[in-house]
């Protein structure tokens, strides 16, 4: 027993290579001759400089960029103490390590006003990969004007008060974002297709996007009813930001049925998800909060509505000029309640690497009490 308890704190220390997603991936540093350190205090959590980078479409202002290759790869192995074996093991769950994703990134400037972003997965989850982000930006105002408006069309991550998965330091997920209702498939986790127009600076006025997107689920098996909408606000006052969300769709769930049986047809799931976030950032704390409900009209076989609802609550601290602390609070409430507490740290060992270690306790659906250890160790290029 003691062996096997070494052997996984070993495994916990040096069991997982990741690189985190980043937007704002190194192959920027190359090209304007800077340090990872500028647009990030420990990738991928983005300094105030790096905000305004990726807002003003990868680029500084009067600044040319130079050559550089521009793609960029993240190779992510994970390892959990618990919670990671295949979900179909009736032993339980297991410490594992996997391969979890391999992918290539790259983006930049086309043109004064144009931008884009491109990120394909070889391996994600251990399985063959798709593409998650592949979008054109287009600022349709001129530099400097008070109002900026911006389209984006392609597949992209919903504007949500934080990125779910790109800027998320980590390796549990924000509940709420993964959270599903019923038999509808619809989380804010994946990537949508459509096109989205951004309006205004939250830091001189009140902001906002709306979005029309494609009214189906990505490997889901349903087929496409619709255009989904999404419509956020957003209003940063000082060290306080304050947003606000609505998404609205609908999802055909005729043909679906346990153990793939077919036993009923035409009920249309007319849903929408409503959201409110609050933020403070002073000095080295950062505070984020966020509550989510939802309302489904037909959820299930019985054409039964559903209202789901669920919240977190994220503190992190910066300690130095290399290492943070952070812990969150999610709570998901549907057909079950269920609740968890993720807390650990990182270390910046150099300028382009990071190891991170952190615990999640979490009630599984018996109510159990689950306990899981994972780590990371980041290597950016």
């Amino acid at each position: 027993m003691y062996r096997i308890i070494g052997f996984a704190m070993l495994l916990v220390l040096f069991g997982t290579l990741t690189a985190q997603r980043a937007e704002a991936i190194p192959v920027f540093a190359h090209r304007y001759g800077l340090t990872c350190q500028a647009c990030h205090t420990e990738v991928p959590h983005l300094t105030p400089f790096g905000e305004a980078f990726l807002a003003n479409g990868y680029r500084l202002p009067g600044i040319t960029p130079k050559p550089a290759f521009p793609v960029a790869v993240r190779v992510e192995t994970d390892y959990a103490s618990a919670g990671a074996a295949d979900p179909d093991d009736v032993k339980g769950p297991l410490p594992k390590t996997i391969v979890n994703e391999v992918e290539f990134l790259t983006g930049g400037s086309v043109g004064s006003r144009g931008s884009y972003w491109f990120e394909p997965y070889l391996v994600d989850g251990g399985f063959p990969g798709v593409v998650r982000d592949a979008w054109y930006a287009q600022r349709l105002t001129p530099d400097g004007f008070r109002t900026p408006v911006v389209v984006r069309v392609g597949q992209f991550t919903l504007p949500l008060p934080l990125d779910p998965e790109t800027f998320r330091e980590t390796t549990q997920p924000y509940a709420i974002w993964g959270q599903t209702a019923g038999l509808n498939p619809f989380t804010f986790f994946e990537t949508k297709m459509g096109t989205e127009l951004e309006i205004g600076n939250p830091a001189r006025e009140l902001a906002g996007t709306i979005s029309f997107l494609k009214g189906a689920d990505t490997q889901s098996g349903l087929q496409r009813l619709g255009t989904d909408t999404m419509a956020t606000i957003e209003r940063d006052l000082g060290d306080f930001q304050l947003t606000a969300y609505r998404y609205d769709g609908s999802r055909p769930l005729e043909g679906l049925g346990f153990n793939n049986t077919q036993y009923f047809t035409n009920i249309d799931d007319r849903f929408w998800r409503n959201g409110f976030g609050a933020g403070w950032v002073n000095a080295h704390t950062e505070i984020n909060a966020v509550y989510q409900i939802g309302n489904d009209s037909s959820a299930d076989v019985y054409r039964d509505a559903l209202v789901t609802s669920g919240a977190f609550f994220q503190v992190r601290q910066t300690l130095g000029s290399r290492a943070f602390a952070l812990a969150r609070w999610d709570a998901t409430n549907g057909p079950t309640f269920a609740r968890s507490v993720t807390a650990g740290a990182g270390y910046r060992l150099s300028r382009n690497t990071r190891l991170t270690l952190f615990e999640t306790a979490e009630r599984d659906y018996t109510g159990a009490l689950l306990h899981v250890i994972s780590s990371s160790f980041l290597f950016a290029y």
